[in-house]
């Protein structure tokens, strides 16, 4: 006999798993766009700090934007930094990221 509780905990079952695949396909991204924005001038800790923090609070799909911004600064020859990185970041057009990126930008280089 199924009831209540057994059919509300199964529906939450794929949501959980979803969730869970997805902070899992997050985490290779972190050392991915920390790399890149290495690469592209930031220091690596600021970096690391930085990717670290929107690991957490930006999807995938987010997370690829960025990435391709730093590439694109990179082949361009620009040299990034905290301040010309969040300038740069509004061309996404994705407030979100605006917040996120600026949001840590400032965490990050208090806590260095």
């Amino acid at each position: 006999m199924t009831g209540p509780s057994h059919s509300a905990s199964v529906g939450r079952a794929p949501v959980a798993f979803l969730c869970f695949a997805l902070a899992a396909c997050a985490e290779p991204f972190e050392g991915e766009v920390a790399s890149r924005l290495a690469e592209a001038g930031l220091s690596r800790p600021m970096a690391d700090c930085m990717a670290g923090r929107w690991v957490d609070r930006l999807s995938v799909l987010q997370l690829r934007k960025i990435s391709s911004l730093a590439d694109d600064l990179k082949r361009d020859g620009d040299t990034l930094t905290p301040v010309g990185f969040v300038s740069r970041i509004r061309e996404l057009d994705d407030p979100e990221i605006v917040e996120v990126v600026t949001r840590s930008s400032l965490a990050c280089a208090l806590s260095a």
